[in-house]
Parts: C-alpha cells; structure tokens; sequence
C-alpha cells in the first residue's frame, strides 16, 4: 500500500530542527485563524491586539537564529534567492524610510513596516519548514480539519464571519474574511502538496472548496480552485485521475446556481458570476484607474502613500505607485525568474517533489491575485519565495547524494 504522504527530504544547509519554523507556521496561521474565531465569538478578549503584529514581532529572533545556524552550516554561503529577496526588502525598506521622514502618512508606513516584517518571517518559514516531516503533516493536516470543522459549524446562511454570530469585545480587532481565508489557504497548500493519495486528495479538495465557498473570500476560493487541476497534472502516472476531476468538475458545473443561492443567500462568491453588480469590483476598478492616473503622472518614482489608507490598487499596480518603476520591475523579475526556474528544473523531474509542488503552488497562487486582486506586500508573495528557496535547497542535496554514490 503507498504511502499518503510524500516521505521528508533533508534539506540541505539546514539542520535538522524543524521545530521551530513548525512552530512559527502553526502560530502565525492555524494559531490567528483559531484566536480571531475566539476574540469573534467573544470567548476571550483581545489581549494580543490583531494577534498577527504582535506574535511576528516575537517570532523574528527564533527565526532569524534558525537563519543564522543554516548560513553557518553551509559555510557562509548565501542562496541567490536570498539575495534578491533580501535586496527587495531592502530596497522597500529604504523608500519608506525616506517617505517617513518627509512626512508620508504614518498609518501606511507602519503598515509597510510591518509588512517588511511578515515578509522576513514568512520567507523564513517557508524556507526552513519541512513540511514532508511526519510530525509537521500531523500538525498541519490536524489544524487544517479543525479550520474547516470551525467554518462548517459556526457558519451561518452559507456565511463563516465570526465578528457577526457572536459577541466580540474588541470588534476592532476581529479580522476579515480575507485574512481568515488567507489562514486556510497556506495551511491547505502545505497540506495537499504532500498528500500523494488521490482519493485523499479529492476528499480535501471537496473539503477546502466547501470551507473557503462559506469564508466568502472570492480571491482565495479561486485560487485554490485554481491549483486543484494543476496539481492532479504534475502528480499523475496516467489518465485516471484526470477523468475523476472531470467527472468532479461536471458534477458541480450541473449544479444550478440559483439553487445554493437560494440556499446562501448570504454568500459573497455569487457577486463572482455578476461583477458588474459587485461593489467591491467596481470600487477595486477605480482604484486601479488612479493608481494608473498616479503612474502616468510619475513614471519612474512613484507616488508613495499617494492615497488614503486602505485606498491602494488591488493588483501589482500598487508597487509601481509606491516604489516606483524600479520597484515594479525587481518584483516582477523575481517571480518570473521563480517561475521560470520552476518550470525549468521540475515539471519532467522523477520522482516527484512535494518541495516542488509546493513552490509551484504558491507562485501560482501569488501570480494570480497579484494580478488580480492584492497589494504587492501580499503575505503569498513572501511565502512562494521561501518556498522557492526550500526547494532549491532539496534539490541541491538530492544532487550531492546521486553524485556520492557514484
């Protein structure tokens, strides 16, 4: 019988204490889907504010220590990605620094501030995590159905919003949807990418739809939508499972619409079938209208903070308006360049890699709402990169144990 889950490889340059970047995953993700549940419910009060500052904050030094340990095992040498991440990070860095001392407005910079932060944690994580571990797939498969066991019972008329079924005492604190979503998107990628089993596989499928369909975030429901074909290529020996994600997909396309929306009348993914009737689409397109006004009027540096807060372009547009041209076109280099590598070096590739899939996956993920619906500070960005990166390590040691054997 073959096993579910893909067996771990050793991950070179890194020593094999997967603990803490484990933990840093289970607190940053399941742990905040879990806390704004409670705070939401009104259970426990908001004692760590938005929890995801906070626990960052506290994360960074384990995580920079697990950084450190790996660049000393490997004899000092840092991987490209490394350097192009952490040169963008810089870069980022300094353009809010100047803004800030110009008089930039201080609720967007902090929130750059500690979008730099998330952005070192995630790629950190993402790296240094070994997902194949047995003990990190129990914990993250664990956490994964208790998200989705959450949202399937706290639901209510087709909608998971935990600030609105109960009593919260800071409402202020309570996330929204999409962040909630983005939880359980990262915690199901690292999941599926490791699960080598079909019929196991359908079952989470059906399981993550059903979750993110009733969290009502559009963006991310399509994305995961988005990897299910994806990922059935690239683990396929023959033609099966293709014909079972036929049968899967043709079996909810018979579905009439008009018959769950009668039966969620509260759900936000109908507005995806009618975006001319969606208010969140239209304010998004005119967003994108300034921002391309912004650009036009300054093509090469930008106009940082040049909006109030919360009124950025929801697509890649906002790099160019906040670190201008240069800004835009690093970001963009790196994610085809990450792309590009991958496509390269692992869709032919035997055996399969779930590093590989998993960076697949998330690069994927980032590309698409990117384009189409997040700031270029999204958290799937530093996550794909990380990921990229862990991979490429894998790869490295896999190498040097074929050439040893020789």
């Amino acid at each position: 019988m073959p096993a579910i889950y893909a067996p771990s490889v050793s991950i070179a340059g890194t020593p094999r204490k997967p603990g803490p970047a484990r933990l840093a995953f289970l607190l940053l993700f399941p742990g905040f889907f879990f806390y704004q549940t409670l705070i939401g419910m009104g259970v426990v009060g908001a004692v760590l504010g938005g929890y995801f500052s906070v626990v960052s904050i506290g994360l960074f030094p384990p995580l920079a220590h697990v950084y450190y340990l790996a660049i000393k095992a490997s004899g000092y040498r840092v991987a490209s990605t490394d350097l192009h991440f952490g040169f963008f990070l810089f870069y980022f860095f300094v353009i809010v620094a100047i803004n800030a001392a110009f008089g930039a407005n201080a609720t967007i910079v902090k929130t750059h501030l500690l979008s730099i932060l998330y952005f070192i944690n995630i790629y950190l994580i993402f790296k240094h995590c070994d997902f194949s571990e047995r003990r990190t797939i129990a914990t993250t498969l664990t956490s994964l159905l208790l998200m989705s066991a959450t949202i399937f019972f706290f639901s209510q008329e087709g909608s998971f919003q935990p600030g609105q079924f109960g009593d919260p005492t800071s409402p202020e604190s309570v996330a929204t949807y999409q962040e909630l979503a983005r939880s359980y998107v990262l915690t199901f990628v690292t999941v599926i990418c490791f699960t080598r089993v079909l019929a196991v596989r359908l079952v989470l499928y059906a399981i993550a739809a059903a979750a993110l369909f009733l969290n009502g975030a559009r963006s991310e429901l399509v994305a995961a939508l988005f990897l299910y074909p994806m990922i059935e290529l690239y683990r396929a020996k023959h033609w099966l499972p293709f014909l079972y994600l036929v049968l899967l997909v043709s079996g909810l396309a018979s579905i009439d619409p008009q018959l769950l929306a009668n039966r969620f009348p509260e759900s936000r993914v109908w507005e995806l079938f009618d975006l001319s009737q969606s208010s969140s689409a239209t304010a998004r397109h005119e967003l994108t209208e300034h921002a391309l006004r912004t650009i036009a009027e300054n093509p090469v540096l930008g106009a940082y903070a040049s909006y109030p807060p919360g009124g950025y372009s929801h697509n890649i547009l906002s790099a160019w308006v906040d670190l201008g041209i240069f800004g835009f076109v690093y970001m963009l280099f790196m994610l085809v360049r990450t792309a590009a590598g991958l496509c390269r070096r692992g869709w032919l590739v035997r055996p399969r890699s779930g590093q590989f899939l998993l960076a697949w996956s998330l690069i994927c993920i980032s590309l698409l709402l990117l384009v189409t619906a997040k700031t270029f500070d999204d958290m799937f960005f530093g996550a794909a990169m990380g990921a990229y990166a862990n991979y490429r390590s894998s790869e490295r040691s896999t190498r040097r144990q074929r050439e040893s054997r020789r």
